[in-house]
């Protein structure tokens, strides 16, 4: 995914205009409102950004997750979507910090190996607050940390780290 990503984004690279790679770590907070069953939490995903000034940035993110159910016996299969918001007030040369907010939808489809009165299927909505950084390895190369927290609106209902690659031809 990383080889497709690096060698089709010059077809798309505008000055502002980034792609990227994520592979993610998520867990619950809380026992009652889970954000996701999943025994083995981790996923990967692509993400497209748009700069629109030097400190604000929007962008889309699509990550899927799949494994065994815990405590439940059945797989679960996640396909989440973002629209997040960047604001980065400070930056330097290689080092680009950034505070982040959103809206995520998760798919979320349930497999089961006995039978269950849980869903087969449901669409979550949840907020999301986070922060990261970004970290220049090379001209237009940067790697990618990213912590966040989930909101349902009542509570927070979960967290995620994440790791990744983006590639633009002008972030600073």
């Amino acid at each position: 995914l990383l080889v497709v990503v690096l060698f089709t984004s010059g077809a798309f690279a505008q000055e502002r205009f980034a792609l990227g790679v994520v592979g993610t770590h998520f867990g619950n907070l809380g026992s009652e409102n889970k954000f996701s069953q999943i025994e083995n939490p981790f996923g990967y995903g692509v993400i497209a950004s748009y700069r629109l000034t030097q400190e604000f940035a929007v962008a889309v993110t699509g990550e899927y997750f799949k494994d065994n159910m815990k405590d439940i016996a059945g797989k679960e299969q996640d396909f989440r979507g973002h629209l997040s918001t960047f604001i980065s007030p400070i930056a330097s040369e290689n080092w680009h910090p950034y505070l982040s907010a959103g809206i995520v939808y998760t798919y979320r489809k349930f497999d089961y190996t006995t039978a269950s009165s849980l869903k087969s299927s449901e669409g979550v909505f949840n907020g999301r607050v986070g922060c990261g950084v970004d970290y220049r390895l090379v001209s237009n190369l940067f790697l990618n940390f990213d912590l966040g927290i989930y909101n349902d609106g009542m509570q927070f209902v979960g967290w995620s780290s994440s790791l990744g690659f983006r590639i633009n031809t002008s972030l600073f």
